[in-house]
């Protein structure tokens, strides 16, 4: 194999794009699906030229031996970041050159930019591989066309900003939900905090601040939008995280949503929740929540909206079949939650009584769903007891999305709070 490059795109370029639209294995997977006539592929191959013309840097050919194999490119977006995507033609794939080509392409994006980000749909999953060889790490899945993709995400010099990232609820960095954490928060404002949030760019992170009390600290919890009272993965990697530095035993997290009790030993984590409650759905809710999920039909359990430190919807499934189909109106569910102040929907399905699947759509935070959510475990738990007395049981999450998380919960206390434990591992 000769020199790989990646040259600036020109007018003489336009030629290896109109031949490659008429793949379909390009179109379903560049742009928005949407079938490439010359006349689109003319004002794509335009926009590519105009790019370069107003940020210096866009749409690359992938050059071998002289001959045009594939498509690079970089495109500009807010947060001081940088998109990247490739293409390469299906006559030299296995070869690595995806692997070369995002790498070279993450190196251009970082000499200019604090953050490269890259997607790839749910199901190419050739792609996430190419993605994590070239350093990037899963950060959330959102809809974007109607398609599920996951996103992945570098920071330059994320370890100097004092960010360090968890996934919470596994023990393999590959499963589980990522947390952001910051250990000493004591000089950042609440602009600052967010701004860090919106960057790493996880459903949530921790900001810490040591109290006087020995093991004791207050904690608070960003979305990329907007602040949550609690966030249960993100104090179970928070607790992994102090554990791994002051050492195992109890913790005190002073929260937003109330006083949160943790207990740390060999890299997991229990929480001890505020006191949960939970009380049936008003019906207008109900419907309304039902119609940006596009179900017709649920399950026979009521609807209750629960309270575990933040307050969610708690929906029954039909079936496991119903529950892996979740595809929902983001927009119209993220107005519907703002209105009722609902931090996620927990979707379930009892396989047995010590057995629940679930999924969490949280579109207020921006992300399509979670792959663990403990605040809502917790309100599940309260629910659960409420309905049929104490319970202990394991929730199963983020299956359908290609990360397994175990939240393990128990709900048999005296009072009405409610335990959540699980493992965090430090994602590399």
């Amino acid at each position: 194999m000769g020199p790989m490059e990646l040259v600036r795109w020109e007018p003489d370029h336009f030629g290896y794009m109109l031949r490659w639209a008429s793949d379909p294995r390009m179109t379903a997977h560049v742009g928005n699906g949407m079938p490439w006539t010359p006349d689109y592929v003319t004002e794509r191959h335009e926009q590519a030229l105009k790019h370069w013309e107003d940020h210096g840097f866009g749409l690359h050919l992938v050059v071998e031996d002289g001959v045009g194999i594939g498509l690079g490119q970089m495109l500009d977006g807010d947060l001081g970041q940088i998109e990247i995507g490739y293409w390469i033609d299906p006559a030299w794939w296995g070869r690595g050159i995806a692997t070369v080509v995002a790498t070279e392409l993450r190196d251009k994006a970082l000499a200019i930019a604090d953050r490269v980000v890259a997607a790839h749909q749910a199901d190419n999953t050739a792609s996430g591989r190419v993605l994590e060889k070239a350093g990037l790490t899963y950060f959330t899945s959102r809809y974007r066309g109607g398609r599920l993709e996951h996103h992945y995400a570098l920071q330059r010099g994320m370890s100097d900003t004092g960010v360090l990232r968890y996934s919470a609820f596994t023990e393999d960095p590959a499963g589980g939900n990522p947390a952001g954490v910051v250990l000493d928060a004591s000089d950042l404002t609440d602009e600052e905090m967010l701004a860090i949030a919106a960057r790493v760019g996880y459903s949530e992170t921790a900001f810490v601040v040591p109290r006087a009390e020995e093991r004791a600290f207050d904690v608070r919890y960003f979305s990329p939008k907007a602040e949550v009272p609690f966030c249960g993965h993100a104090t179970i990697a928070t607790g992994v995280a102090l554990a791994e530095r002051i050492g195992d035993g109890p913790l005190t997290f002073s929260t937003p949503a109330g006083e949160v009790a943790v207990q740390t030993s060999g890299g997991t984590a229990s929480l001890t929740s505020v006191p949960t409650s939970s009380a049936v759905a008003d019906p207008a809710l109900v419907s309304a929540a039902l119609k940006a999920l596009g179900y017709a039909e649920i399950g026979d359990a009521p609807v209750h909206v629960g309270f575990g430190g933040a307050r969610h919807l708690l929906v029954p499934m039909k079936d496991r079949a119903q529950l892996a189909a979740l595809d929902y109106d983001f927009d119209a569910l993220r107005d519907l939650m703002l209105e009722h102040d609902l931090t996620t929907v927990h979707l379930y399905w009892r396989e047995s009584a010590d057995v629940v699947h679930a999924r969490d759509p949280f579109p207020v935070g921006g992300v399509v769903e979670d792959a663990a959510t403990g605040a809502a475990a917790a309100a599940f738990g309260g629910y659960l007891r409420d309905l049929e007395g104490p319970q202990r049981f394991v929730i199963l999450q983020g299956e359908d999305m290609g990360r397994p998380s175990r939240l393990e919960v128990d709900a048999t206390r005296e009072d009405r709070r409610v335990t959540v434990t699980g493992a965090a591992v430090v994602i590399s």
